[in-house]
């Protein structure tokens, strides 16, 4: 991995339940931006989450982008944690503090 260090950080729990990708086997993350990583490219994240614990620090892989020039998305990438110990501690943590959210995310937070 050259670089390709990605912060991001969620005010409250809706804002993350929306962000969350639970459809990726090991769990992961939309990352909103423009980006100009490509599919496989590895990447570190550094997710704050909105009850100020610990950042989650995890490695992954760009397993979806969405380009600027798509219609009807919002230019970023999805990430899917390693299968590491800090991928799985990532995702089991998410989960948990998001609950019954987790239920209502339907992908709004990618579409207008």
């Amino acid at each position: 991995m050259s670089g390709n260090i990605l912060k991001v950080g969620f005010s409250n729990k809706n804002e993350l339940a929306k962000a969350y990708i639970k459809q990726f086997k090991n769990g992961g993350i939309f990352v909103l931006d423009n980006h100009t990583l490509e599919l496989g490219d590895e990447v570190f994240l550094i997710i704050s989450l909105p009850e100020g614990n610990e950042p989650l620090a995890i490695s992954g892989k760009v397993f979806w982008v969405s380009p600027s020039s798509a219609v009807g998305y919002r230019a970023g990438i999805g990430v899917q944690f390693n299968a590491d110990r800090a991928g799985q501690d990532a995702r089991s943590r998410i989960e948990v503090m998001l609950g019954g959210l987790l239920q209502n995310n339907m992908l709004e937070y990618y579409t207008f």
